[in-house]
């Protein structure tokens, strides 16, 4: 798997807004799509995932030196082993592009795709739950809090 980092927000944009992708993106205070702005932070890694085809992005929020939060964006035409080959090929290159130590993800609790190529694609493990934390189609939802160690020394 190839990974390049971006900084062009409007090709961000045009995976962000993949209406699979999108939909699944946010809460119910999500905008519209023609209001959604891509976050413009430097300390925000944006990494196109690919190889002879686009297969998504990896959006890395650092919530400080160390331990940085993950958003998965894949799209849907990506194949089953273009999806497992980026998502077990992302932490090999944070650790070796990046100060990265430690990753994290906040899903919500009914999003079991994004929970399983979190922990079955990116190894992943269940650090613990934010208890209805999230709303969702006027429901409050849980969030599962994933986590893993980027260079292999802590799970």
């Amino acid at each position: 798997m190839i990974f390049s980092r971006t900084t062009d927000l409007d090709h961000v944009y045009r995976i962000l807004t993949c209406p699979s992708i999108y939909l699944l993106m946010g809460d119910d205070f999500l905008p519209a799509v023609e209001d959604y702005r891509v976050p413009d932070n430097p300390d925000i890694v944006y990494l196109v995932a690919g190889g002879s085809a686009l297969v998504g992005l990896f959006a890395l929020f650092p919530e400080n030196r160390i331990c940085w939060q993950l958003h998965a964006a894949i799209l849907p035409w990506a194949t089953k082993e273009e999806k497992r080959d980026a998502a077990r090929s992302l932490v090999p290159w944070l650790a070796a592009n990046t100060g990265c130590k430690r990753l994290t993800a906040s899903v919500p609790a009914t999003n079991r795709p994004a929970i399983y190529f979190g922990t079955h694609g990116i190894g992943m493990h269940y650090v613990g739950r934010q208890e209805k934390a999230f709303l969702r189609y006027g429901r409050l939802q849980d969030l599962v809090i994933l986590g893993r160690s980027v260079n292999g020394a802590l799970t």
